[in-house]
């Protein structure tokens, strides 16, 4: 009878498994150990450690843009209004970078749809407001150009791995139609927000002023 009742137990927990199928780990029951995806491995286990010391160097650069942001509201002329549009826009990196880490992290580590392609769209978005520091704010230093130029290459190269692992984790789970769709929509994302980094980092500054001296005088 006991040996019938471990069976029967064995056979519960069975169909109980297959049940418990997660796409995110914000469905996980939190102080439990946390299983990846069945046949799932990170594909670039260092860009764990690559991130971890991101993580520093985000805190060092987030607090270099606030110095130079009040620097230059007292020593330079701002348009009406744009001077509070910057300070909001930089207090908006420091959630979108928390958030992107963390989908990052357990996105690589356990290959969830949902949170790869969460973490690869906040790559996209973070990306997108480092831009404008970069190229369209009011006044754009030397050292502006420096850190922001490192920070989204590594946002860069903490996009490339979770692409290379959210394609291994539709190779691997059936996802729905939906979600093959979220997740190519946050690979292009990523993909085309670098294609514009390299774009206008590569095309010279002087052919955007010589086009636009040439559209002024005519």
């Amino acid at each position: 009878m006991v040996g019938h009742g471990k069976d029967s137990e064995a056979q519960d927990a069975a169909h109980v498994a297959p049940q418990e199928q997660h796409s995110t780990v914000l469905s996980m029951p939190p102080g439990k150990p946390k299983r990846p995806l069945s046949g799932y491995v990170n594909l670039m286990p260092w860009v764990k450690h690559f991130s971890f010391v991101h993580t520093y160097f985000v805190y060092v650069f987030t607090f270099y843009m606030f110095v130079l942001a009040f620097y230059k509201g007292y020593a330079l002329y701002y348009p009406e209004g744009r001077q509070a549009w910057e300070m909001a826009l930089i207090m908006c990196l420091p959630p979108l970078q928390h958030l992107r880490f963390f989908f990052g992290h357990w996105g690589n580590e356990l290959g969830m749809p949902y949170d790869l392609a969460a973490f690869l769209g906040l790559c996209a978005l973070t990306m997108i407001a480092l831009f404008y520091f970069l190229f369209y704010q009011a006044y754009v230093m030397p050292l502006d150009t420096n850190y922001l130029t490192v920070a989204v290459l590594a946002i860069g190269v903490e996009g490339f791995c979770g692409i290379m692992n959210i394609l291994q984790t539709m190779k691997l789970s059936n996802l729905t139609w939906a979600e093959t769709m979220l997740a190519l929509f946050a690979v292009f994302m990523v993909l085309a927000t670098s294609t514009v980094f390299i774009v206008k980092e590569l095309l010279p500054a002087e052919s955007w002023e010589e086009h636009y001296y040439k559209l002024i005088t005519q």
